[in-house]
């Protein structure tokens, strides 16, 4: 993908991220802000504004668990050495 490419994307998925925060479809709400752009390539920003979601959400649990696994080691080896 050359640049010119990369930074129409990113102006889209930016848009996208800013749907998305308002709770508003993110599809439906690119299709309405850019209505000449083919729909594949707003469903691509779609999808990648979507896969970001995603990621975050999934950091997230992983860190909830990391966090209470560690609390309940500490719990633990608190009981173990106490």
């Amino acid at each position: 993908m050359n640049n010119v490419r990369e930074q129409v994307m990113a102006a889209i998925m930016e848009t996208g991220r800013k749907l998305r925060a308002d709770g508003i479809d993110v599809l439906s709400g690119l299709q309405r802000a850019y209505p000449g752009i083919p729909d594949e390539v707003l469903v691509e920003a779609w999808m990648k504004v979507d896969d970001e979601a995603t990621e975050a959400w999934w950091q997230q649990v992983e860190r909830t668990i990391d966090g209470e696994i560690i609390k309940q080691a500490v719990i633990t080896a608190g009981k173990e050495n106490g």
